[in-house]
């Protein structure tokens, strides 16, 4: 008996997830992404702006354009990699049961550390992980 398996390991109690189609789940993880790159890049953007102002008081739109695109993309870039990350982590320890041919829902454990992250990995790509 695999213990990797999560449907036999009754110990442990999964969350199911309700399953909508998939471009509902791609545009959802996308907004996610996005809302945080722009919140994130807001925070950044007021630092730069009041450090780079202390230095050069008329700091030119161009490079305050450059760094706010610069700073979305990379944002962006880590909370999918991150996401991706988790994802790989929990499908390893054990934590994401298996689809399956009877009903089209995954199964998260509810002690999965980083569950909102799984949670949007699998919005981005539910195909790779068969939904």
């Amino acid at each position: 008996m695999n213990d990797k398996t999560p449907l036999k390991d009754h110990s442990r109690k999964y969350l199911t997830l309700i399953v909508p189609s998939r471009t509902v789940m791609r545009l959802r993880g996308m907004l996610k992404v996005i809302l945080a790159s722009i919140i994130a890049n807001e925070i950044l953007m007021t630092a730069f702006l009041y450090l780079a102002g202390m230095i050069d008081p008329n700091v030119p739109h161009r490079v305050v354009s450059v760094f706010s695109f610069v700073t979305c993309f990379l944002v962006g870039s880590w909370l999918q990699s991150d996401a991706r990350r988790a994802y790989s982590m929990a499908r390893e320890k054990g934590l994401i049961a298996p689809v399956d041919d009877t009903h089209r829902s995954l199964g998260i454990t509810a002690d999965c550390p980083k569950r909102w992250l799984v949670i949007l990995h699998i919005e981005l790509n539910p195909a790779a992980v068969g939904l």
